[in-house]
């Protein structure tokens, strides 16, 4: 409803928007390098910031007959389900034995590079729910040849939390194998904030501005310039507009919006 009476193609800040942020930008040129490197890359960040977008951005753009993206964010469960998941997404045959299925995935990986001449790509979003066996036991699973060289790229995206794990002396091995360190931040630049909401709306079919710079800095503030909050108070914001046959987003009701989220 709030989409047809706004002229809306899709949400505001809703995943079918490509901002380009100005971080993204420093990210691309490490992920760039991991394309070279191989190994793991880690980006670490507060949940809504923006990271996954910046991910999927990235990944569009590589070629897809040279590489294999494979994207898991369930990843909360033991380290077998998610090696399960992994082998399922390379189309491989199951196994009921974890270190079959390992051979399984190994064997279907070095397929791709050394036959298909294609880098497989691991994005593993949510790293700070990964079993801590799992990243333990990592650096095994990616040894091939002798450990001769990296084949495999794998992202982990997630929480600064993450970092405690790489911390420990028990986690040195696959510490070593970490190409990049990323901090992804939330947009804290009010101005960058207010551009990035301008292009948006334009990207969602809405040229016209419908709040004004005082409401801006109130979805600033409110959602700290993370992405994923302020799409939230936005569509509510627009929902209850909506409902009151207006077309532009006064304070009080981008105020509105943010007393129910915090209602609730």
């Amino acid at each position: 409803m709030y989409l047809q009476h706004f002229g809306l193609k899709h949400e505001v800040l809703g995943k079918k928007h490509t901002l380009v942020l100005k971080q993204s930008a420093e990210l691309e040129k490490q992920l760039m390098r991991i394309l070279e490197t191989k190994g793991i890359g880690v980006i670490i960040g507060p949940s809504g910031s923006g990271k996954t977008i910046a991910l999927k951005q990235w990944t569009s753009s590589l070629n897809q007959l040279n590489h294999k993206v494979i994207y898991q964010s369930d990843n909360h469960f033991k380290s077998f389900d998610i090696y399960r998941q992994f082998n399922d997404s390379l189309g491989l045959e199951r196994s009921h034995r974890y270190s079959q299925q390992w051979r399984t995935i190994k064997e279907g990986l070095l397929d791709l590079v050394e036959n298909k001449q294609t880098t497989p790509v691991w994005i593993l979003d949510e790293a700070h729910h990964l079993p801590p066996d799992f990243l333990l036991h990592l650096p095994s699973f990616l040894n091939f040849n002798f450990d001769s060289k990296n084949m495999v790229i794998i992202i982990l995206c997630g929480q600064p939390s993450i970092m405690n794990l790489f911390k420990k002396s028990a986690y040195d091995s696959v510490s070593s194998r970490i190409q990049f360190i990323t901090e992804w931040r939330e947009l804290d630049d009010p101005v960058e904030f207010s551009k990035i909401l301008e292009e948006a709306f334009k990207q969602s079919g809405k040229h016209e501005k419908v709040m004004s710079e005082s409401g801006v800095r109130i979805i600033h503030h409110a959602s700290k310039g993370r992405l994923r909050y302020a799409n939230r108070i936005i569509t509510r914001a627009l929902q209850l507009a909506a409902e009151s046959n207006i077309n532009h987003l006064p304070d009080n009701v981008i105020e509105n919006a943010i007393m129910q989220f915090q209602l609730n």
